[in-house]
């Protein structure tokens, strides 16, 4: 999940004592969230693979509880204390520790020869909204979670500067800037903006990502899009725009447009609000104008519809869930992304469609109370959403 690989890449900026301020913060936030407590707990059943229940008195396991939190608290990242009693995955484990605060019931683990840990079992079953948050693959491989980053230059390749300004990802190409190969990645529960070199501006929506050159060849700029997309490019004549999308191109010079490309979905949707866009896949051309879709099918169909609604098309981006007759099962995609959850359905679920908005910085329980109003009922367990009839 992506809130583990997030924790694993700020304990171990901690450890090193190369964290951020920013950083800190966002680790000590994610310790404290009960949230967190499956994600920490998969680290233990990964990294412990026997484990017994010792005696343990409750005493000895509070005082290390605030032995960890007070370190964590200090400035000193690298002064010898009880970071300096475990190795990494030893951290990792014990961390659970703290997020065990508050939480209520609490199991008792260990490996042997090693010491006793403290995992949490929440009693409360809910999931936060997503936020902010990404993760940067450079051309040389390395990553950069930008969740936990501050403002300022983060990499400089090949005469390209990538910069974090107000939760936006900003390239600027030099003089005899040389083209490399970024991907920005958001996975579920997680959306993302960037400004590529030429000035467009694009936003991620959550489980997609997007592979862009640091700096623009002299003829074109394309990049590599999974999932979906908004995209608001700048003018230049001189060199078209191109974005891939599995077998099919959507060309443009300069336009506003929005691109739905997930794997589970139907069809392959791109939808026009401003300028215009040229659509190929092999032989098809299908040239759009604003206020107008295309559809890919799977089967390679492409079809235009003209009476979209553009509220429900860029909803993600403003905010909200939108829906217009959607069934069931579209419903339930956007919230698996947005909440980062798997979706059961159990036997005897009736047929449903679903109308308005709802508002994204909801948490998942009040989501499904709206929803609910449907006759159809949800049982959040862990990661996994079961649909009840």
């Amino acid at each position: 999940m992506y809130q583990k690989e997030v924790f694993k890449e700020l304990m171990e900026q901690f450890i090193s004592g190369e964290i951020t301020p920013e950083g800190k913060t966002m680790l000590l936030s994610m310790l404290d969230n009960p949230q967190y407590s499956e994600e920490v707990n998969a680290i233990l059943q990964e990294n412990y693979d026997s484990v017994e229940i010792p005696v343990v008195s409750p005493e000895s396991t509070k005082k290390f509880m605030d032995e960890l939190k007070s370190k964590m608290n200090s400035s000193k990242v690298k002064e010898p204390s009880v970071i300096g009693l475990f190795n990494w995955r030893k951290i990792a484990v014990a961390a659970s520790v703290l997020i065990a605060i508050g939480i209520g019931s609490l199991v008792f683990f260990q490996k042997k020869d090693s010491s006793p840990v403290m995992v949490a079992v929440k009693p409360t079953q809910d999931k936060e909204p997503g936020k902010t948050g990404a993760i940067l693959t450079l051309s040389n491989g390395s990553k950069i979670v930008l969740d936990s980053v501050g403002n300022g230059v983060l990499a400089n390749q090949n005469n390209t500067t990538v910069s974090k300004k107000n939760g936006r990802l900003v390239y600027k190409a030099g003089k005899d800037a040389q083209v490399v190969f970024n991907t920005m990645t958001t996975p579920r529960a997680r959306q993302y903006n960037l400004e590529l070199s030429d000035g467009t501006k694009v936003w991620l929506n959550a489980s997609s990502s997007i592979t862009f050159p640091t700096s623009f060849a002299a003829n074109e700029r394309k990049v590599t899009l999974t999932g979906e997309a908004y995209f608001e490019v700048a003018k230049d004549k001189k060199r078209p725009f191109r974005v891939a999308v599995n077998d099919m191109q959507v060309n443009v010079l300069g336009t506003h447009f929005n691109i739905n490309a997930y794997d589970d979905e139907a069809s392959v949707n791109t939808t026009l609000l401003e300028g215009s866009v040229l659509i190929t896949e092999k032989a098809k051309k299908v040239l759009l104008k604003p206020g107008q879709q295309a559809q890919k099918q799977k089967s390679g169909a492409i079809t235009v519809n003209d009476n979209v609604n553009l509220e429900e098309v860029m909803g993600w981006k403003n905010g909200v869930f939108y829906f217009e007759n959607a069934n069931l099962q579209t419903v339930l995609r956007q919230l698996s992304r947005w909440y980062d959850v798997d979706v059961v359905f159990e036997k005897g679920i009736p047929a449903r469609t679903f109308e308005g908005e709802i508002q994204r910085n909801l948490q998942l329980s009040q989501v499904l109370k709206i929803l609910e109003k449907n006759k159809v009922h949800f049982k959040i367990d862990g990661n996994v959403l079961r649909v009840m009839p």
